[in-house]
């Protein structure tokens, strides 16, 4: 599961589109987000392919 830091995410039709940082410092756009929820401490945004990125807080 990769991690995005600095995100944010916006409604984009009927889904969530996010917009962040990968790991190494370069922007990602992630869309068709279906659900962001808190898991075991976690922020977990989960496309409609269910595929999951962790949402972290700061860029490192």
């Amino acid at each position: 599961m990769e991690t995005l830091k600095n995100w944010s995410a916006r409604r984009s039709g009927g889904r969530i589109t996010i917009n962040g940082l990968d790991e190494t410092g370069h922007p990602e756009k992630v869309p068709n987000v279906d659900t962001i929820v808190i898991d075991a401490g976690e922020i977990i945004a989960t496309d409609k392919n269910g595929e999951k990125w962790r949402l972290g807080r700061v860029a490192a």
